[in-house]
């Protein structure tokens, strides 16, 4: 059946995505040699497509900077406040160079059988403050990554209540001076201006498996953002074309 690898991908994807990663992202690679990365995050840290993809481009395009893989802490069904607390251990412990925080889809969708409370959304922000404060008493960078989606339609009640806690992070990387990678309308524009060519991933999804945890295509979008975050340019962002496993395609169905 017809594949699409993570270079095809990232070749199809990131014309589409780029400029708004590019918006709030550092004009220059802000990593030295040996620098290790940890990654904070929920289950789609803990299933870590988008990390090893962000890898392997890494790994390809800087191979002088020996970089070690990056650290994975993601662990399933976290919000903010599960993340804040074992943050001193899993993050500040390892000492890296820079932490990613990935967080607030299930600060939203777990809570989507109740009416927007305000309170949630400034405890939100609270925690991942805290946070950002921990990472840079640390000196550690920190790349604050916006919440993705929650289904595959702009119009859903998820991804409208996801604009507060996006808004919610800018403000957060505005006040600390931290980088703040906008994936959230990085998945708007991917969805918006789908390529007709892309696969279907599972059922009417294209991003996703179930419209939160990523396919292969989102997974995609997650490593451009982080990349950018990361401060890699655009042409620096692909991959040699390799022969495709099951980690590395996107199924036609």
């Amino acid at each position: 059946m017809p594949v699409f690898s993570f270079a095809q991908l990232l070749t199809l994807l990131l014309p589409l995505v780029s400029p708004v990663a590019a918006k709030d992202a550092p004009k220059e690679m802000i990593l030295k040699q040996g620098d290790q990365i940890v990654a904070m995050g929920d289950s789609i840290t803990q299933a870590a497509g988008y990390l090893r993809m962000t890898d392997q481009v890494l790994a390809e395009q800087y191979p002088d900077l020996k970089l070690p893989k990056i650290k994975g802490v993601g662990i399933g069904g976290q919000k903010a406040e599960n993340m804040v607390a074992r943050f001193e251990k899993d993050v500040i412990a390892r000492k890296p160079a820079v932490v990613t925080i990935s967080v607030g889809i299930n600060d939203v969708w777990h809570r989507l059988k109740a009416p927007h409370d305000d309170q949630v959304l400034a405890k939100y922000k609270e925690n991942v403050t805290k946070m950002v404060d921990l990472a840079q008493a640390a000196n550690i960078k920190v790349i604050l990554l916006a919440p993705t989606v929650i289904q595959e339609d702009l119009n859903h009640e998820g991804n409208k209540r996801l604009l507060l806690y996006v808004d919610a992070q800018r403000e957060i990387a505005k006040t600390k001076n931290c980088t703040f990678i906008d994936l959230h309308q990085m998945f708007r524009e991917a969805l918006s201006k789908r390529p007709e060519t892309l696969p279907k991933s599972k059922g009417a999804n294209y991003y996703t498996s179930d419209g939160v945890h990523m396919a292969t295509a989102g997974d995609t979008i997650m490593a451009i953002g982080v990349l950018k975050g990361l401060g890699v340019a655009d042409e620096k962002i692909k991959l040699t074309e390799k022969p495709t496993t099951e980690k590395t395609a996107v199924e036609k169905k």
